[in-house]
């Protein structure tokens, strides 16, 4: 059985015609290359290379042997590339929809942590649309986001439901309260989500009611929405689960929209495989097992 180890020094050596610049090309002292080739000659049983002071060339042997030793290099080096691939921990692609509370996610992480995995999921923010899309073209695993009717295709599986409510500054007159009318916070300037799925919605519902809010702050961004609302300075409508620290949360009587969110599969076969990775049972501990259906 010939070293691989000779098979480089052997390669080197051919391609390069000279025993100093292959010894280099390997990276060790050219009486070492030397004495491995004759060990390969010996091994052969042939000689492999001619020298004169024009140079090195291969021998009729060594021209033969050059077929087969690059062959064996490269299956070699096929082996190896196989082997790591094997095993490297197959890495959830996973998408998540952006006005998912970055909370959840934090959790979800921390639970890993507290498991000792290592395995991290590769996560992609984006819209519903973005989310679907890379599902579809198997860019995606798996996507948290919101489930609708027309999801079937992608094997379904809702972690929780929830409404939207106002979020109000914790030390608001009607933080207490189990609900409000809309005319109630006709006074309150809102912080606008432009990225907010229900929002054609939120619109029509206080432009019916003949409510017109002023605005402190138009965003695509939720952390500057609940900063602005613990500060004081406005409210705003999302999700109940943004709920936290400084905020309060309540219904707006007769606005009574609710969203699912869950877990849609690039590939509906892998579904129930994939509810014991590391992380997608942490998301299902973070929303309650129970949630799921």
């Amino acid at each position: 059985m010939i070293d691989q180890y000779l098979l480089r020094y052997f390669l080197a050596v051919a391609e390069t015609g000279s025993f100093s610049r292959a010894a280099r090309q390997v990276s060790v002292t050219q009486p070492t290359l030397s004495t491995g080739i004759a060990k390969l000659e010996r091994e052969l049983g042939a000689r492999l290379f001619d020298r004169d002071r024009q140079g090195v060339s291969l021998t009729p042997a060594g021209s033969r042997f050059l077929v087969r030793a690059r062959r064996i290099a490269a299956e070699y080096a096929q082996a190896l590339v196989e082997i790591a691939e094997a095993e490297a921990p197959q890495v959830l692609r996973l998408g998540v929809l952006a006005t998912v509370p970055a909370a959840i996610i934090a959790r979800a992480l921390e639970h890993l942590r507290e498991r000792g995995e290592a395995n991290v999921p590769e996560i992609v923010s984006g819209n519903e649309r973005e989310l679907a899309e890379r599902l579809e073209r198997g860019r995606l695993d798996v996507a948290l986001t919101l489930v609708r009717g027309h999801h079937a295709r992608f094997a379904p599986k809702v972690l929780a439901r929830e409404r939207y409510a106002m979020v109000l500054p914790a030390d608001h007159p009607l933080a207490g309260a189990e609900e409000v009318m809309p005319e109630q916070l006709a006074r309150d300037r809102m912080a606008l989500r432009r990225h907010c799925e229900a929002l054609p919605e939120i619109n029509r519902f206080f432009t019916q009611r003949g409510v017109r809010p002023r605005f402190v702050l138009k965003t695509t961004s939720d952390e500057q929405v609940l900063a602005v609302v613990r500060a004081g300075a406005g409210i705003g409508m999302m999700p109940e689960s943004f709920a936290g620290p400084g905020l309060a949360m309540v219904a707006v009587r007769d606005f009574d929209l609710n969203r699912e969110i869950g877990l849609l599969h690039a590939d509906a076969s892998k579904a129930e495989a994939l509810r014991t990775d590391p992380f997608i049972a942490a998301l299902r501990r973070v929303y309650g097992a129970g949630g799921e259906r």
